[in-house]
């Protein structure tokens, strides 16, 4: 299947560009201001969103589309560092992104919904979701965009934000993935979508000592 992912878009699981802007204390200003609004709006220590990862660009294409998936990595295993804190290069590392913030750059002639697949569900698990016996490829977007439980239109110069993690009640730190965020962005069926993307990454209980590699300083 894979020439088919190499001649249409549809059979991808991503289909779009994407850059990314540094946010530090070498940023441009208007982005210097995004951080302290960011820090004044989610009351999280600045230190942690000054160690975030740096803002990603996105652009989509007509077809242009991200199908269902989870910000941060499901899987909690605590002898894998979180790729934001990962100073030796290691193969493996996962993703800590506690909180997106997703923020529409433009209007979109059609299409370029984001779905959340399953919010508020109590009819349905992520496992069901994932469990090789079931007989429909829900995860894909560019068919099931309007059958998922929550789904946004894009508009200039909004912004969403959700939590992909849990707290974890003995550190106050990053606890398990929330498998109900899980989501996407539907097709652009007309003209092109632009949007970006801030991901608040977090340290485990086990590697609060353990300092970003984003964190370039902002005095």
């Amino acid at each position: 299947m894979d020439f088919l992912k190499e001649k249409s878009p549809r059979h991808r699981p991503r289909y779009s560009k994407q850059a990314w802007l540094r946010q530090d204390k070498n940023a441009d200003p208007i982005l210097t201001r995004l951080v302290q609004r960011i820090t004044k709006l989610t009351q999280l220590p600045s230190k942690l969103i000054q160690g975030s990862e740096w803002m990603q660009v996105v652009q989509y294409d007509q077809f242009g589309h991200y199908h269902g998936h989870l910000d941060s990595s499901p899987f909690q295993n605590p002898t894998m560092p979180c790729c934001h804190q990962n100073h030796f290069g290691k193969h493996e590392c996962r993703v800590c992104r506690f909180i997106t913030i997703l923020y529409y750059l433009n209007d979109v002639e059609g299409g370029g919904e984001t779905a959340f697949l399953i919010a508020d569900n109590s009819t349905i698990t992520p496992d069901e979701l994932e469990s090789p016996n079931t007989t429909t490829d829900e995860f894909n977007l560019s068919v099931n965009c309007h059958m998922a439980n929550l789904v946004l239109p894009p508009k200039k110069g909004t912004a969403i934000m959700w939590y992909n993690n849990f707290i974890d009640p003995d550190s106050g730190l990053l606890g398990p993935v929330d498998r109900y965020s899980l989501h996407g962005g539907c097709d652009v069926t007309k003209g092109e979508k632009w949007v970006a993307n801030n991901w608040l990454t977090a340290p485990t209980k086990y590697s609060k000592h353990i300092k970003s590699i984003y964190d370039g300083g902002f005095d």
